[in-house]
C-alpha cells in the first residue's frame, strides 16, 4: 500500500484522482486491457485543497505534506482559464511555478515521487492550414508528414500554420508556449524535473465531472450549453484530443506501478475539433432538436493566444509494457456518458 498525497483535490482531475483512485471501476478498466484480475490493493489517499491547504504557502505546504510521509505527491492544482490568466501573470506564476517548487522541496525531504501534469498548449501553433483536403486525398507519406512537423521546430518558423492531420507532438518536440498559461505550465515541468524522482505527464485536453472549484472543461461546457440553448456554437479551427480524467488516472497508476520516470505524453492516438466533439455528443444525447454551428476561434472571441493544434504522440509511453492504453476520445466520451447515467440512476 502506498500513501498518495493529491494536491488540488477539488479540480476536475484532482477530484477524480481522490474519488476514484481505489474504485473497483478503475482497476477493472485497467485489468480489462490485459485480461487480468483487477488489483485489489488499496492505497491511502490524502486530499489537500484550498482553503485548508495552500500549495503556494511555502513553509506550511512543505511541512504539511511531510507530516504525512507520502510515497507519491500528485500535483493536480492549477487553473486552465487561458484568457483569464493572460491578464493575471502573477497569479499564473504563483500557482504554476511557486506551487511546484514547494512540492519539489517536499518530495526531496520525504523521498517521494512527484507527479506533475502539463498540457499540449506548450506546443503553440498559430493556425490550421486553410483549404485542407480530406486526408484520404492527400498525396503525402507519413515520413513527409513527420518532416513537415519537424520543420516547424525551427525557431524561425514556429508561427507557420499546421495541418490538422499532421503527426502529434512527441516528447522530443521543442516546446513553444505562447500564452501566460502555457509558459507557466512549461515552467512547472522544469521545476518538477528537478525532483529526485518525478513524472511529468502531458495531455492535450481533459474532460470529466466539474466541481465548484473546477475551471471547467470542453465536454461539461457543451453539455451545459445543450441544456440552455437549441443552437450551440463550437470552435471548428482547433484540433485537440480530449482525455477522460478516469483514463488519466488509469495511466498515472500504471506508470507508478511500473516505476516509470521522466516525461510522458498521454494520448489515445485520436483527434478532433471542438465542433467534432459537440456533434458527437449530440449523437449520444437526448437533445435531438439541438443544432451545432462551427465558428472560428476569432469569431468565438479569445484574448490570449490559444494553440490551434495540441495533439500529442508518445513513443516513450508505448515502449513500456504493462501501461494502460488510453482509448480514442470517442470511446472515452461514450464511456463517460454511460458512467454518468449509471451514477444518476443509482
Amino acid at each position: 500500500m502506498k500513501k498518495i498525497v493529491v494536491v488540488g483535490s477539488q479540480g476536475t482531475l484532482g477530484h477524480e484522482l481522490v474519488r476514484s483512485w481505489n474504485d473497483s471501476f478503475v482497476e477493472e478498466r485497467i485489468a480489462s486491457q490485459f485480461g487480468e484480475t483487477p488489483n485489489s490493493e488499496k492505497d491511502h489517499i490524502v486530499s489537500l485543497n484550498l482553503p485548508d491547504f495552500d500549495v503556494c504557502a511555502r513553509l506550511a505546504a512543505i511541512e504539511t505534506i511531510c507530516e504525512f510521509h507520502p510515497d507519491v505527491i500528485v500535483n493536480a492544482a492549477g487553473v486552465n482559464l487561458i484568457d483569464w490568466l493572460e491578464s493575471r501573470p502573477n497569479t499564473a506564476r504563483t500557482l504554476h511555478e511557486q506551487g511546484p517548487v514547494n512540492l519539489r522541496e517536499a518530495a526531496k525531504r520525504c523521498g517521494a515521487l512527484l507527479v506533475q501534469y502539463s498540457c499540449g498548449e506548450v506546443f503553440y501553433r498559430s493556425r490550421l492550414e486553410q483549404g485542407v483536403v480530406d486526408k484520404r486525398e492527400r498525396a503525402e507519406t507519413p515520413e513527409n508528414a513527420r518532416s513537415r512537423v519537424r520543420a516547424f521546430d525551427d525557431q524561425s518558423r514556429l508561427d507557420l500554420p499546421v495541418s490538422p492531420d499532421a503527426p502529434g507532438f512527441d516528447e522530443t518536440t521543442v516546446p513553444n508556449p505562447a500564452s501566460v498559461y502555457a509558459k507557466t505550465k512549461l515552467e512547472s515541468e522544469r521545476v518538477a524535473s528537478e525532483a529526485p524522482d518525478y513524472l511529468v505527464l502531458r495531455f492535450s485536453a481533459l474532460f470529466g465531472e466539474s466541481t465548484q472549484f473546477s475551471s471547467g472543461n470542453l465536454v461539461e461546457s457543451l453539455l451545459n450549453a445543450f441544456r440552455r440553448s437549441k443552437r450551440v456554437s463550437a470552435i471548428s479551427d482547433r484540433v485537440v484530443e480530449p482525455l477522460w480524467a478516469i483514463d488519466v488516472l488509469c495511466a498515472t497508476k500504471t506508470l507508478i506501478r511500473r516505476g516509470a520516470r521522466g516525461l510522458f505524453h498521454l494520448t489515445g492516438g485520436s483527434r478532433g475539433t471542438p465542433e467534432d466533439v459537440a456533434r458527437f455528443l449530440l449523437t449520444k444525447s437526448e437533445w435531438s432538436d439541438r443544432v451545432v454551428s462551427g465558428v472560428t476561434t476569432a469569431e468565438y472571441g479569445v484574448s490570449a493566444p490559444h494553440s490551434s493544434f495540441t495533439v500529442l504522440s508518445s513513443s516513450r509511453y508505448e515502449e513500456i509494457d504493462g501501461l494502460y492504453r488510453v482509448p480514442a476520445w470517442q470511446t472515452a466520451l461514450t464511456d463517460f456518458l454511460d458512467w454518468r447515467r449509471r451514477k444518476t440512476a443509482s
